[in-house]
């Protein structure tokens, strides 16, 4: 249970009995990994048993490492929500956190439209079991140009766990906050002028893009337009997309997927877009026609996430266990980084590891994923990669560990 509080207060600790109960799992996953590694050994001998001893060390020395994992908990901005009130009172405070309640849900199930249901709709009569904090802040009006020039937000901090138990409970699919980040090459044309936006850019588009994007929880950057860029990329070039000029822009930003935008403005005053979205060698396209920029902006974010979703968002259903072997583990980092990397994916529910030996771990992952989406869920940053190659002897699906900063 989270005990909502005002940013600032003490953040309650964990207690003792949960620490001492996460250490126990551990050591009931090692002495199973030791039962292995004595096994392998074979009869008592002083090369068995100095194997035996280098296994025990490297074993340990990975139960380091997942001590200090679970000391670990980084927010994810997918659950920080800032919405707009009126002011502190208590009435637009309980209204306020109840729309924040619903954006998270539709960032963290990457639906448009949050469904009703028993589930949520209590969920929303009751949401203080879901957030951990907020607070007041004043900041610019997000949208430019309106007034009041200020405005006063309430910032809330949710909870991950009870929110993914909700989702689960409301039978919601699961969009996984390991998402693919999205640079967005921009070009309008108004007359005979053309300009890429950029990151600073104040235009109603792309500000209205960042808004939307924010809202539900697309990883959307823009290039800064600076003198590196400018001297690459020219408006011409992301007209005419010109790929070879694009990609090689885009190194720079480390980015998972390319969408690129030629916007135009009619003599009527109707905004029409052209949309490219390139990612590991495959293209879609599709038009967007809007009577706004800022409608505009909003339609092609809200396409951006339908496409994404389709390929990475989780249906609710039944866990599976998937076997895996995952080669490349080469040391104990390698061991303590998998596993941390592992336990912390909001899609895999459990990780149970079956045998360690050289260079090699066997496991067991419980997931609601089949594994051509986990496939496709754990390529996404390049730190795991899949293999369709199946380990016939015990039915595994193959894995190579590419490190844990592998972007």
């Amino acid at each position: 249970m989270y005990s909502p509080r005002v940013l600032g207060s003490p953040s309650p600790s964990t207690t003792p009995e949960a620490e001492r109960g996460s250490v126990t799992k551990s050591v009931l996953r090692i002495a199973v990994h030791l039962r292995v590694a004595r096994a392998q050994v074979g009869p008592r001998s002083d090369e068995g048993m100095g194997r035996f001893a280098r296994v025990c060390r490297w074993i340990f020395g990975a139960l380091t490492a997942l001590s200090i994992q679970a000391n670990a908990a980084p927010a994810d901005w997918l659950y920080d929500v800032d919405v707009v009130v009126a002011d502190q009172s208590n009435d637009a405070r309980a209204a306020g956190i109840k729309q924040a309640l619903t954006v998270v849900l539709k960032r963290v199930t990457g639906l448009a439209d949050v469904p009703s249901s028993a589930a949520v709709g209590a969920a929303l009569e009751s949401p203080q079991r879901f957030f951990v904090e907020y607070r007041y802040r004043t900041a610019d009006n997000p949208v430019p140009g309106t007034t009041p020039p200020k405005v006063l937000l309430l910032s809330v901090r949710f909870a991950e766990s009870p929110i993914q138990k909700l989702i689960t409970e409301a039978g919601l699919p699961q969009w996984s906050s390991n998402r693919p980040t999205t640079l967005a090459w921009i070009v309008v044309a108004q007359g005979n002028d053309r300009k890429v936006l950029g990151a600073a850019d104040p235009d109603p588009l792309l500000v209205s893009m960042r808004t939307r994007a924010r809202e539900r929880g697309l990883p959307l950057v823009w290039p800064l337009m600076d003198l590196e860029d400018q001297g690459q990329v020219s408006p011409t070039a992301v007209w005419a997309t010109n790929a070879t000029v694009i990609e090689t822009a885009s190194r720079r930003y480390g980015a998972d997927q390319l969408v690129i935008g030629r916007v135009t403005r009619g003599a009527n005053g109707a905004w029409s877009a052209e949309w490219q979205v390139w990612q590991h060698g495959n293209q879609q396209r599709f038009v967007i026609e809007s009577p706004t920029p800022e409608a505009a902006g909003a339609a092609v974010v809200d396409r951006l996430v339908e496409l994404l979703a389709a390929r990475y968002v989780v249906a609710s259903g039944n866990q599976e266990r998937v076997q895996l072997r995952v080669d490349g583990i080469s040391n104990v980092g390698d061991y303590g980084a998998l596993l941390k990397y592992l336990g912390g994916l909001d899609f895999v529910s459990a990780v149970r590891v079956e045998e360690v030996r050289a260079d090699v771990v066997l496991l067991s992952v419980a997931t609601r994923t089949p594994w051509d989406r986990l496939r496709d869920l754990l390529a996404l940053d390049g730190r795991l990669e899949p293999s369709e190659q199946i380990d016939a002897v015990a039915d595994r699906r193959v894995l190579t560990w590419r490190g844990a900063h592998n972007r």
